[in-house]
């Protein structure tokens, strides 16, 4: 039987630095870092942070506007939908697109066939398992920052796309 505990048999081989930069660390540098010290960059700075306040500043603005809020982040296999309100004309299936200032492209134009397609099948998987059978819009809301996190615009695009029903 092995000596050792099963933390260390569930480590493994340590890792190996193949094509390094081939610079020593410095005297005094640390390169480990806490769990919330990087947690808390990645929620200020990073993309995921960036997408997460897009979807708070989008979903304040469709709340203020009279939708009601269904699923935020709802996920089926593969497939994910950032949220899903009821207006009075049925159900939306909303996508938010964040970027921050200056944009080079409007955050609503990267919205391309393949995500509408994957929104399309979310929409039917979520359909069949709420047995809703209101009328379901597909919209966008494009929200763009500036450096601090404030909003510069915001625009709530209703019906941005048809459902694809037969994709070539």
């Amino acid at each position: 039987m092995c000596s050792m505990g099963w933390k260390e048999r569930m480590r493994g081989p340590r890792p190996v630095n193949i094509g390094g930069t081939g610079r020593k660390r410095r005297e005094g540098s640390k390169s480990v870092r806490t769990k919330s010290a990087w947690s808390d960059r990645r929620t200020d700075t990073g993309r995921c942070g960036t997408g997460k306040l897009g979807e708070d500043i989008a979903l304040e603005y469709l709340l203020q506007t009279g939708y009601k809020l269904l699923e935020r982040n709802w996920r089926c296999r593969y497939k994910e939908i950032d949220l899903i309100v009821e207006g009075s004309d049925g159900v939306h299936i909303v996508e938010v697109r964040t970027r921050r200032e200056p944009a080079a492209v409007a955050p609503e134009q990267t919205v391309g066939k393949d995500k509408q397609h994957h929104l399309e099948a979310a929409a039917r998987s979520y359909a069949g398992l709420g047995g809703k059978n209101r009328e379901i819009h597909f919209d966008i809301v494009s929200v763009i920052l500036d450096r601090d996190g404030r909003t510069v615009s915001l625009d709530h695009i209703r019906d941005a796309f048809h459902p694809m029903h037969s994709r070539p």
